[in-house]
């Protein structure tokens, strides 16, 4: 039994191992490293693509997250990550902006509560239970969007500005500025709605009837976002990194870009002495991820999530990795390990052996190990030097350490940091895969502030969405919309669309959508369409998690929009609820 269990840890020590060079900041992208020339070493996460993540890229005032996983209400913070299932929530005098990716945004007016329901790679659904939202398509993107109400769904279709109320009378208000363009869908058929117009919905959602009407009047709320439009626009960091690295928007104010040799450029922060990555913020857990990194720094995102740290000639900085080619979100990229004896009444859970949990930054190339999903499962700890296996370790500041009773139970401050000294990290234990510390229900909080109620919307829990057939099924939108399923009903000559019909109880001016059935829907047939300027219609070799997304044109011009609707913000009486038809 001896010799077997000395070949296990054999050759789990073997899996560390890493050959040592000359001096680690000098060692330049060689085709011979891992992943290839200009590629990062390869980890094994099938499931990335289907677990998107975002995050909350701004907020002022009272906002909240309603957790998908627990249900529970915790106070939002600046980059707390979202996964599906997540709602953010608004009270009074609260705003919130949420970022999927490098070019889809949504943000929240006061009272308003805004559920994530599809959340993959270029895919997503975002249902509004009540108030106002602007979604903002910021640039050319290729990503499948929906729009949920309680009674229709609104597909974007190009760059610009969607703004769409959810009102207490059960009126849906949705007006498009800034060059946007989109359709929206009810249940026997869909209309387009192009740029600078309003359409108003009534009704049930069995058999919503609409309006179009002049572009409402713009408000604070769309004057705020605009500013923030702005803001994004004029950073330069996003042209500095890989197309799939959201969040450099925030690194322009707090630091500089430089040219550090074999690794080009890489970004280094302005911090005072003594500072290292991932040395303050809190571990929480993330639904699918697990242990994730909040960072306590109002640029904590791309940085803690992409790339790879190490100290230079110019400090800590932060290199992003490749600039072509797919990378995916992480929820931090450490290699963890314990060490310390844990004496009477400190070991936390099953298999864990140490005192202290330990963590330290990878540096570029070093090989990554997920602890979550496939890669993640069972885990194994094996003795090791920690400075030997991780370059950054080397470092004074390199190694942060907390007690393992406190890991994802209070924030990471210098007062709740453990220093390990050489001993300590020479007969560490590094963790390969799970990380077997139990969840705690703080490990869910963003914060340990009591998350605000005053204004929030009261939405039932058992509300139902509408979700087009199109977005259900994953068919490609073609760029000039999709179309009713055709009926007995005569066609207009616009292209195809089905003629109006007007409502006999609703007035002259409300009218019912086409009648049809969309829930088998030609998508996949549709010829395509040109539009001006012209744009390719499926990105070639591209994998978006399967789908086959129409992108949306080219930004015109590039500058924010210049407001949305006046409506009442929201408050309504209905929430709640799954995503798929009238899931």
């Amino acid at each position: 039994m001896k010799p077997v269990l000395a070949a296990i840890a054999i050759a789990a020590a073997a899996a560390f191992a890493q050959p040592q060079q000359g001096p680690w900041s000098e060692q330049p992208p060689l085709a011979g490293r891992p992943g290839g020339p200009n590629q990062p070493p390869p980890d094994s996460d099938p499931g990335a693509a289907q677990h998107g993540v975002a995050r909350i890229s701004f907020m002022t005032g009272n906002v909240s997250v309603r957790r998908g996983d627990s249900a529970e209400l915790t106070a939002a913070v600046v980059n707390a990550p979202l996964t599906i299932g997540d709602r953010v929530v608004t009270g009074d005098g609260g705003r919130a902006e949420v970022q999927l990716d490098s070019a889809n945004f949504f943000r929240l007016a006061p009272s308003s509560e805004v559920r994530l329901s599809e959340l993959q790679r270029g895919r997503y659904q975002i249902q509004i239970a009540a108030g106002s939202i602007v979604y903002r398509v910021l640039r050319d993107s290729s990503a499948q969007v929906e729009i949920s109400t309680p009674s229709i769904s609104l597909r974007p279709l190009h760059t610009g500005v969607y703004r769409v109320n959810v009102n207490p009378d059960e009126i849906t208000e949705i007006t498009l500025r800034n060059g946007a363009d989109g359709e929206v869908f009810g249940p026997r058929g869909s209309e387009q709605i192009h740029n600078n117009s309003t359409m108003m919905v009534r009704g049930s959602s069995d058999d919503p009837e609409f309006q179009m009407t002049a572009p409402a009047a713009e408000d604070d709320f769309d004057r705020w976002s605009a500013s923030r439009d702005q803001t994004l626009l004029r950073a330069t960091s996003p042209g500095r990194v890989n197309r799939d690295i959201y969040g450099a928007e925030d690194l322009d104010p707090y630091g500089r870009w430089v040219n550090d040799g074999a690794y080009g450029q890489v970004w280094v922060p302005t911090v005072g002495p003594g500072w290292a990555p991932y040395a303050c913020g809190r571990w929480v857990w993330v639904d699918y991820y697990g242990w994730t990194w909040l960072g306590c720094e109002p640029w904590a995102w791309a940085p803690y999530h992409f790339g790879r740290w190490y100290y230079g000639s110019f400090g800590w900085a932060w290199w992003p990795g490749p600039i072509y080619g797919g990378v995916f979100w992480r929820p931090a990229l450490v290699g963890f390990f314990g060490w310390g004896a844990p004496g009477f009444g400190v070991s936390v859970g099953f298999g864990w052996g140490f005192a202290n949990v330990g963590w330290v930054p990878l540096a570029p190339y070093e090989r990554f190990r997920p602890w979550w999903g496939p890669a993640g499962y069972g885990g194994a700890i094996v003795n090791v030097n920690v400075v030997n296996l991780y370059r950054n370790a080397r470092v004074a500041n390199g190694v942060t350490s907390i007690r393992a009773g406190e890991f994802g139970r209070t924030s990471v401050t210098p007062a709740t940091m453990i220093r390990a000294n050489a001993n300590d990290l020479a007969r560490a234990g590094a963790v390969n895969g799970r990380l077997p510390i139990p969840v705690a229900n703080e490990s869910r909080q963003f914060s340990s502030v009591r998350p605000g109620t005053a204004g929030i919307p009261r939405t039932a829990e058992n509300t139902r969405f509408f979700s087009s057939a199109a977005f259900r099924t994953g068919g490609a939108m073609s760029a000039g919309g999709a179309r009713g399923a055709e009926s007995g009903a005569a066609r207009s000559n616009n292209g195809g669309w089905q003629r109006m019909n007007p409502s006999g109880s609703g007035g002259a001016s409300w009218q019912r959508f086409p009648s049809g059935n969309n829930a088998a829907p030609r998508y996949g047939s549709q010829p395509q369409v040109r539009i001006n300027p012209s744009i390719v219609q499926n990105p070639g070799s591209q994998n978006r998690g399967g789908y086959s997304p129409a992108p949306f044109s080219v930004p015109r011009g590039g500058g924010a929009p210049r407001g949305g609707g006046g409506a009442p913000r929201g408050g309504g009486s209905r929430g709640g609820g799954g995503h798929g038809g009238h899931g």
